[in-house]
C-alpha cells in the first residue's frame, strides 16, 4: 500500500516580489553612480549633486513601480469578488508585497 505524504504546498511565484527602480535599468544606474563618485577627488560638490540626482532619480523609480503593484493589487482584489480561490491568491500576493517592502522573509 502506497504512503501518502503531506500535501504538497503551491510554490508562490510572487514570494520574492522586492519594489525595483521602475523604468531603469540596474546596470546602467550602477554606471552611473561609479561616474559620479569618481569625479569626487575633481569635484566634491558636482560629485554630490550628481549622486543626489540619481538618487532621487532612483527613489522616484521605486515609488512609481510600488504604486503600481498596489494599483494592480486593488484591481485583483476588485476582479477576485467573491471567489475563495482568487481571494486567497490576492492574499498571498498582498503578503508578498508587504513582505517585499519590510524585508520580512
Amino acid at each position: 500500500m502506497p504512503r501518502q505524504g503531506s500535501p504538497r504546498r503551491t510554490p508562490d511565484p510572487s514570494r520574492d516580489w522586492r519594489p525595483q527602480p521602475r523604468g531603469l535599468v540596474p546596470a546602467e544606474v550602477r554606471e552611473r553612480w561609479d561616474a559620479a563618485q569618481g569625479e569626487f577627488v575633481d569635484d566634491p560638490p558636482g560629485s554630490v549633486r550628481a549622486a543626489d540626482a540619481l538618487a532621487s532619480e532612483v527613489a522616484d523609480a521605486v515609488i512609481a513601480e510600488i504604486e503600481a503593484r498596489r494599483a494592480a493589487l486593488r484591481t485583483a482584489l476588485e476582479d477576485a469578488d467573491e471567489d475563495t480561490e482568487a481571494l486567497r491568491v490576492t492574499l498571498r500576493d498582498h503578503r508578498a508585497f508587504v513582505r517585499g517592502l519590510v524585508g520580512d522573509d
